[in-house]
């Protein structure tokens, strides 16, 4: 309310700081994610030789972010442009003389598609590659969420953005978002042999080289 950026405020201030807004809200949720990921007894993560995951990882990061951000400024363009057909909203798309917010409007599904195709991408890339039960599992609902999401798009373009699709469509990205985060934690985490301290007791010292059944292990 400091700013007046509400009600029918169609300024390009007004459409950065709800892209921020988006943003902020998407690293906060990652973070109470991770929390809750290794306050239940997730592993670490560790970088050391996995240049290519991280990249990987990194690139559907800022992507996902960039659709969320550019979804963000979309919402606003349909809340204060509505249009009372498909066709019409179309037009207001590609005129010229649109207001910049409308013709803005096309960016967000591009970019949606290329990144949901990437993610999916990326899903199966680390599914196959073996990370196990936890892996698996979170690589199928990020592709679930993904497909979730185009449904929840085109219904959303077909009904004319109505409130209640656009803040269940906002849910779905939340919830893609929170999954991509604990893949890619559950992708980089340490193998639990990494973990495991060595302790060796008195009684492990004593005993003649190659024959220590103790050593290594957890008391």
């Amino acid at each position: 309310m400091l700013f007046e950026l509400v009600a029918h405020n169609d300024s390009l201030t007004r459409a950065f700081s709800l892209a921020a807004h988006l943003l902020n809200t998407f690293l906060l949720l990652g973070s109470l994610a991770l929390t809750g990921w290794w306050a239940s007894g997730g592993s670490p993560v560790a970088f050391g030789g996995r240049s290519a995951r991280l990249w990987l990882l990194g690139i559907g990061v800022a992507a996902t972010l960039l659709v969320g951000m550019t979804g963000a400024i979309t919402a606003l363009g349909d809340t204060l442009f509505p249009a009372g057909s498909l066709l019409e909203g179309l037009r207001q798309d590609t005129s010229a003389t649109a207001h910049l917010l409308v013709r803005l409007r096309v960016l967000h599904p591009v970019l949606a598609i290329g990144t949901g195709l990437y993610l999916v991408a990326l899903a199966a890339t680390f599914a196959a590659r073996g990370g196990g039960r936890i892996v698996s599992g979170l690589a199928r609902g990020l592709g679930t969420l993904v497909v979730a999401q185009w449904v929840a798009g085109l219904t959303n373009v077909a009904l004319l953005a109505p409130v209640w699709l656009q803040l269940t469509h906002l849910l779905l990205a939340d919830l893609l978002w929170i999954v991509l985060v604990l893949l890619g934690a559950a992708v980089l985490a340490q193998s639990a042999a990494s973990r495991v301290p060595v302790v060796e007791t008195p009684l492990d010292r004593a005993a003649p080289a190659g024959i220590r059944p103790g050593a290594g292990a957890l008391r």
